[in-house]
C-alpha cells in the first residue's frame, strides 16, 4: 500500500517518466528503500491498467524502444492517492519480520550458538542503524516531515536494538545461556512454548 502512495505522491506534482522516478527513490536512499525498480515499473504498469495513471510515449535516446513513458496522475488516481495517505497514516500493523517465529525455534539449537546469533543480530542492526542515520543525512537540515519520516525509520531499528538488548539480558538472567549443549536439548519441549 505505501510503495502505490509513493508513486502516487511522486506524480502528484506532475507527469514524469520511469528513470525519473527511480532516479527519486534512490536519491531517497533508506526512506523508500523498499521499492526497488523492478517493483517500481511493475507498479506503474499495473496503476496504468487500473486507470490512475494515463502513459504517453515520447521519443527518446535512453529507453529500450528508442521511447520513454512518461507517467501522469488521473483523477481517479487523485482520489486514489489521498485514501491511500488517510489510510496509511491511520493503519497500524505490527511488522513481522520472522524473528518472532526464529525466538519460538531457537531451543533447537545449542543456547551458546542461540546466544552469539542474537549477539551477532545486534551487531548488525547497529550497522544499520548506523548507516541509515549517514544515509539519512543531518535532521536539522531537513524539512519537517522528511524528518519526521526519518525519525520514525530510525525509532524502529532502535526499538529492534532495545528489544534485542533486553532478550540478551533476561536469557542471561534466567538461565537459558548456560543450559548444557546435549542433543535431549535440541528438541524444543511444550515448556519451550512449541
Amino acid at each position: 500500500m505505501h510503495k502505490i502512495l509513493l508513486l502516487l505522491g511522486m506524480l502528484f506534482r506532475g507527469p514524469l517518466h520511469g528513470y525519473e522516478l527511480y532516479q527519486i527513490v534512490r536519491a531517497h536512499g533508506e526512506l523508500y528503500a523498499d521499492l526497488k525498480k523492478a517493483n517500481l515499473y511493475y507498479l506503474l504498469d499495473r496503476l496504468a491498467k487500473e486507470g490512475d495513471l494515463v502513459v504517453q510515449s515520447e521519443p527518446s535516446a535512453y529507453g529500450a524502444r528508442g521511447e520513454r513513458l512518461i507517467y501522469q496522475l488521473t483523477d481517479q488516481g487523485r482520489e486514489h492517492f489521498f485514501q491511500l495517505l488517510r489510510d496509511v497514516v491511520l493503519t497500524y500493523e505490527p511488522v513481522h519480520i520472522g524473528i518472532e517465529t526464529a525466538m519460538v525455534f531457537l531451543a533447537f539449537l545449542p543456547p551458546a550458538e542461540g546466544m552469539r546469533l542474537l549477539e551477532e543480530r545486534r551487531a548488525r542492526v547497529s550497522e544499520r542503524r548506523e548507516a541509515a542515520a549517514r544515509d539519512l543525512g543531518d535532521p536539522a537540515a531537513q524539512a519537517p516531515l522528511v524528518r519526521v519520516a526519518a525519525d520514525h525509520l530510525l525509532s524502529l531499528i532502535d526499538a529492534e536494538l532495545a528489544w534485542l538488548d533486553r532478550t540478551l539480558a533476561y536469557l542471561r538472567a534466567c538461565g537459558w545461556a548456560d543450559q548444557p549443549q546435549d542433543q535431549e536439548r535440541h528438541a524444543p519441549r511444550e515448556e519451550d512454548g512449541v
